[in-house]
């Protein structure tokens, strides 16, 4: 998995770079074939945001935003709403030859 990291309007310390990359590095546990991570700091006037992009072989990319005060508190955020996607999209997965509800339903 590759991971990008892009930093707008501000510099980055090493030690948040390699704390994102630690955190980042930790979703291929969910199953999802992750083929690359791009995550954006961006910092504005009065807050500091982060963006995460997560491209997933054959499916559309999942993105999640955080914002805060600090880049750390942002990076959380996006890091749970991206575990949280990655549930879901495992939960999606059907068994296309299981019967139906109704077959279900009709044999009790």
């Amino acid at each position: 998995m590759e991971i990008r990291i892009t930093s707008r309007h501000s510099t980055l310390s090493e030690s948040l770079r390699d704390r994102t990359r630690e955190l980042l590095s930790k979703l291929d546990k969910y199953g999802a074939p992750v083929s690359a991570v791009e995550v954006i700091f961006d910092e504005e006037k009065n807050s500091k945001k982060v963006e995460g992009i997560l491209h997933i072989d054959r499916r559309d990319p999942i993105v999640a935003t955080g914002a805060g005060e600090d880049f750390s508190e942002a990076l959380s955020q996006v890091n749970d709403r991206l575990k949280r996607q990655l549930r879901k999209l495992r939960e999606q997965v059907t068994d296309h030859r299981a019967p139906s509800r109704a077959e279900i339903l009709s044999e009790e």
